[in-house]
């Protein structure tokens, strides 16, 4: 493990899960927040990871990323190697709140580890990186060496072969479109660019997956430097550990635990955004009704990360105007605007990136999903603030949103602040809604975050 004087080593929690040692990794004060993004190491043994590992995890944990992996010793990616693998996935989201797809790190013999997992688990994986990683049983350790961990004989492991090697499970991944980086040497005798690295990339490429292969020429299976301090790797990792997709799950109609409802059938927790402006925003029967006038209400809490769900039901208007009818919007931290209007019956050849749905003067949909004005509908949101260091952006902020069920906006940038909303900053700030002089309703709004 990482070597007791250093930071990282002081600040980790470990922990155990089904007799396995397993550690954490945590940005700042050591507190997870809600969907933490995250990157699942392996292998995690005695010494790894090792001190090697220290430059790219500051990175990680600079950009507001946790860590964690599980020992589950020479398991050269076995079925009951993965089954510890799940129940660390399960601890880390269910308990700790962290986001459910992770981005996966492998160095060495962890390709064997979380290649055979992420085969059986797509929806779990954001990406997967590799430093000169395993990708053929074969190749490494060998069938006759790696039989034992997967308690067959060498010919029950040869013939199980498409079960249990990675190379060979690809097909899941390619078909979830999971992005993969490799760096890897065209030097290694230990573990051979041709048989792991290249042969991956071949069959991945030729199944439509995307992947990216980096071979260092003249470099061997080494600890040379560059391997640990890639920049194109952890800009890969963060890049793919902030993904807002799969935080949304449709198919589960319970809201998460840490959720709060904003509008329900007890009331409403919105208040006014400006104190001095009379609020003229209705509840009630569970139902909350926009101002007729141009007043807004905000969340009395900030957000950063979050998901929310949101139902809204658009006023009939006859204003020749078609940006006049059923307007109001949701500004995710008084910032973005996602846009909503009476935009029903508009062709997609016809409509503007100001219509209902959009990310307002920014991006249309990409499909339409509206409904007549009278009809509820619903958005469902997943969002990622924008990083800063000190004031200056480095990551823009993104987004995933599904309207009435059909995605609409697929992990998308957010490059600025829209319409009128409020300067990009580093601090979280509330979420809006819009009164824009329609009485547009809402109800059955909750947020976690």
């Amino acid at each position: 493990m990482l070597a007791a004087s250093s930071v990282l080593a002081q600040t980790k929690q470990e922990f155990e899960i089904a007799g396995h040692r397993a550690f954490l990794l945590l940005p700042k004060d050591g507190v997870p927040t809600p969907l933490m993004p995250w990157v699942f190491y392996a292998p995690t043994l005695r010494s790894l990871p090792g001190d090697a590992e220290q430059w790219m995890f500051e990175r990680f944990l600079a950009a507001g990323i946790a860590i964690a992996g599980i020992d589950v010793g020479e398991s050269y990616g076995s079925p009951a190697g993965r089954q510890a693998f799940s129940a660390l996935h399960q601890r880390l989201v269910a308990q700790r709140g962290l986001a459910p797809r992770a981005c996966l790190l492998a160095r060495s013999r962890g390709g064997l580890m979380l290649y055979n997992w992420a085969a059986e688990h797509p929806e779990s994986v954001a990406g997967i990186a590799g430093i000169y990683p395993v990708c053929s049983l074969e190749s490494w350790p060998g069938l006759a060496k790696a039989c034992g961990a997967y308690a067959m004989t060498e010919a029950e492991l040869r013939a199980a072969l498409p079960e249990h090697d990675p190379i060979a499970r690809l097909a899941p991944l390619a078909a979830a479109r999971v992005p993969i980086f490799h760096i890897h040497g065209d030097s290694d005798d230990v573990v051979p660019l041709t048989q792991n690295s290249a042969e991956l990339h071949r069959r991945y490429t030729k199944l439509g997956g995307p992947m990216h292969l980096e071979t260092v020429p003249g470099r061997g299976h080494d600890m040379w430097q560059g391997w640990f301090q890639s920049q194109a790797l952890v800009d890969f990792v963060i890049e793919r550990a902030r993904t807002t997709r799969g935080i949304i799950d449709l198919g589960d109609a319970t809201r998460p635990a840490n959720a709060v409802q904003l509008i329900g059938s007890e009331g409403s927790l919105l208040v006014p955004e400006k104190g001095d402006v009379a609020c003229q925003w209705v509840f009630a029967d569970g139902v909350l009704t926009a101002s007729p006038a141009w007043d807004s209400v905000v969340t009395t809490k900030s957000y950063r990360d979050f998901c929310m769900h949101i139902e809204f039901n658009v006023n009939e208007g006859n204003d020749k105007n078609p940006e006049a009818n059923g307007n109001s919007g949701i500004y995710i931290q008084q910032r973005y605007e996602l846009q909503i209007l009476d935009s029903f019956g508009v062709t997609a050849e016809d409509y503007k990136d100001s219509f209902c749905g959009s990310l307002y003067r920014l991006k249309k949909p990409d499909r339409l999903a509206n409904q007549k004005a009278g009809a509820w509908q619903s958005f469902d949101i997943a969002f990622r603030a924008a990083s800063f260091d000190g004031k200056t952006k480095v990551r823009n902020a993104r987004i995933t949103v599904f309207q009435n069920g059909v995605l609409i906006h697929d992990d998308c940038e957010i490059p600025r602040k829209t319409g009128a909303g409020q300067p990009e900053g580093p601090d979280a700030l509330p979420i809006k809604l819009q009164g824009h002089h329609n009485q547009v309703r809402f109800r059955n709004c909750w947020v976690a975050g």
